[in-house]
C-alpha cells in the first residue's frame, strides 16, 4: 500500500500546481469514501491521504523554484545557442558554403546545420561554452554516433543533394566570441 501511495505522489509531483492540487483532493475525497465504514482503516488512510498532501506540497514549492531557474538558464542558453548557430552560418558563407539546412531535425538526432562546397556535404555541430577548450571537449563519442545516424536520415530524406564526401565538422565558440574550426571530426576521433 505504501508503495502505491509513494508511486502515486511521483507521479502526481509531474503535474503542474493546480492539477497536481485537484488530483490530490480527489485522491484524498476518494480514499475517504470509500473505506468510511471501517473506522480504524479510514484512520489510517486519511493519515497516509495527509501525508501524500504534505509531500505533494513540498514536491511541489520545491518544484516550482528549480523549474523557475532552469527554463530561465534554458532559455539564455537556447538564445545564445541561435547566436552562435548564426555566426557560424555567416562564417560558412563568406567561405564559400551553401547552407541548406539549419537545425536539422531527424528522428535519429538534430544537426546545427548542413552546408554544402562543391562536391562536400558538411554537417557541423556547433558548441558554445566558456572556453574552447570545454567546447572541444563536451562532445562525445555517443553524440558523434547520434550526429553520424542522424546525417544518414538527412541523406535518405535529400536524394536530390549531390555529393561526392559527407563531412562531419564541429565549431566551438567562446565567451568571448572567438571561433575555432575543427574539420572531419568523427574521422579523427
Amino acid at each position: 500500500m505504501a508503495d502505491d501511495v509513494f508511486r502515486l505522489v511521483r507521479r502526481i509531483c509531474k503535474l503542474t500546481l493546480p492539477t497536481r492540487v485537484r488530483r490530490v483532493h480527489a485522491i484524498i475525497k476518494a480514499v475517504v469514501e470509500n473505506w468510511r465504514s471501517k473506522n480504524m482503516v479510514e484512520r489510517k488512510l486519511s493519515q497516509q491521504a495527509a501525508d501524500v498532501h504534505s509531500i505533494a506540497n513540498k514536491c511541489s514549492a520545491k518544484q516550482v523554484r528549480i523549474s523557475t531557474a532552469k527554463r530561465t538558464r534554458g532559455l539564455a542558453s537556447y538564445q545564445s545557442g541561435l547566436a552562435a548557430e548564426d555566426a557560424v552560418c555567416q562564417k560558412l558563407r563568406s567561405a564559400g558554403w551553401n547552407i541548406l539546412l539549419q537545425r536539422a531535425r531527424t528522428r535519429r538526432g538534430e544537426i546545427d546545420i548542413v552546408a554544402q562546397h562543391g562536391a562536400t556535404i558538411c554537417f557541423v555541430e556547433v558548441k558554445q561554452r566558456r572556453t574552447l577548450q570545454e567546447a572541444a571537449e563536451c562532445l562525445s563519442a555517443s553524440q558523434s554516433g547520434r550526429l553520424y545516424r542522424a546525417a544518414e536520415c538527412l541523406l535518405q530524406s535529400y536524394p536530390q543533394w549531390q555529393y561526392d564526401e559527407p563531412r562531419f565538422d564541429l565549431f566551438m565558440l567562446d565567451a568571448k566570441g572567438q571561433m575555432e574550426w575543427l574539420k572531419d571530426i568523427i574521422r579523427q576521433m
